[in-house]
């Protein structure tokens, strides 16, 4: 669940994010029609290959992100994959991200797009509700989606990303696990 805390490092990441996403995009070309997008999802998480094995835990992601043309862009999110737990442990699992990301535009409304980056997650573990411990760690990711423009403004969002988490998040010290998330959102462009 977010906090105040959470909402704090919330804004600070999506400000340092539009921040890069600006300088990035004024060094572009006068020849492409760069553009910047900001946005929310909404999503369900499924963690798996590790101690904790569970299906429907609600994920929420905001991200930014900078296109240098139709094809090219770079993106920034702070997610929240939800809490999972098995026998008298529970993880609390939070990221940031930034990607690259591969837009393929099918037409004006409807475009694919393919990402890959990195994950810097915390998990914040807690046993039997007394001990709890926080464990830090950062991974590649990967992801895949399409947006559906619905004006030259908003667009829907639906994508697949899968995150692997080191094995300092799963109690058997020769696993490690991996965070599925299919998520629905919108996004405004500019």
């Amino acid at each position: 669940m977010l906090n105040l805390t959470n909402h704090t490092k919330i804004m600070r990441a999506t400000l340092a994010i539009s921040m890069t996403g600006a300088l990035l995009l004024a060094t572009n070309s006068a020849n492409a029609e760069p553009g910047y997008y900001v946005g929310g999802a909404y999503g369900l998480s499924r963690v798996n290959d590790s101690d904790f094995d569970e299906n429907n835990i609600s994920a929420l992601k905001v991200f930014v992100g900078g296109k240098y043309n139709d094809y090219i862009g770079v993106e920034g999110a702070v997610n929240d994959y939800g809490t999972s737990g098995h026998n008298g442990y529970s993880a609390d699992l939070t990221g940031n991200t930034i990607a690259l990301v591969g837009f393929y535009p099918f037409a004006d409304r409807f475009e694919v797009f393919i990402k890959g980056g990195r994950l810097w997650w915390r998990d914040k573990v807690v046993v039997l509700n007394t001990f709890s411990d926080t464990i830090t760690g950062n991974e590649n990711f990967y992801g895949v989606g399409a947006n559906f423009n619905l004006s030259e403004t908003i667009a829907i969002r639906a994508e697949m990303e899968r995150y692997k988490v080191g094995d300092e998040f799963a109690f058997n010290a020769d696993a490690s696990a991996h965070v599925d998330v299919a998520s629905l959102g919108v996004s405004m462009n500019f």
